[in-house]
């Protein structure tokens, strides 16, 4: 059973890369055709600077679980270097722990403000107006798989570390 949940987190995260990486192709061609359209064409740019900031958003908030996933987020290992091997699992569940509960809180709140936008109805405000719910989902769905992450990055630690 841990071991499938484990492998499912990789999975998603797997997926999580795939769409970061898609979402940072995809800002950097609007980004091309809106420089082609501004200044080569002359006309006027709309849609395209705020579509870039809500992918590049996107991208930084639900791929974190990849990254994370990769374990290519910044680590301190020199302070492993003072520690025994038991030390740094407990550290490191320490961390993860600490990790969870943020992305707790954080979930909640992006929860909040999602459904708050959905409800009300906001929107950007400007001449293309996409709903705001769209583009903060990208913090509640990044959110929730961090949580994913942690649990299974908390279950490995205690599955691998030597805790006696």
């Amino acid at each position: 059973m841990i071991d499938k949940y484990l492998e499912i987190t990789k999975k998603i995260a797997t997926a999580c890369g795939v769409f970061a990486a898609a979402s940072i192709m995809l800002s950097i061609i609007i980004v091309t055709e809106l420089v082609f359209e501004r200044y080569i064409f002359g006309n006027a740019i709309t849609w395209q600077p705020e579509l870039v900031t809500h992918l590049l958003v996107a991208s930084t908030f639900i791929g974190s679980a990849y990254v994370f996933a990769e374990n290519g987020h910044v680590n301190m290992d020199y302070f492993y270097t003072f520690l025994s091997e038991k030390g740094v699992t407990i550290l490191k569940i320490s961390t993860s722990i600490l990790c969870l509960i943020f992305f707790l809180v954080l979930f909640y709140v992006s929860y909040e403000i999602v459904s708050e936008a959905f409800v009300k109805n906001y929107d950007t405000g400007t001449i293309w107006g996409p709903p705001l719910w769209i583009p903060y989902s990208s913090m509640l769905i990044g959110s929730l798989l961090m949580i994913l992450q942690y649990i299974a990055e908390i279950i490995k630690l205690f599955d691998e570390g030597d805790l006696r």
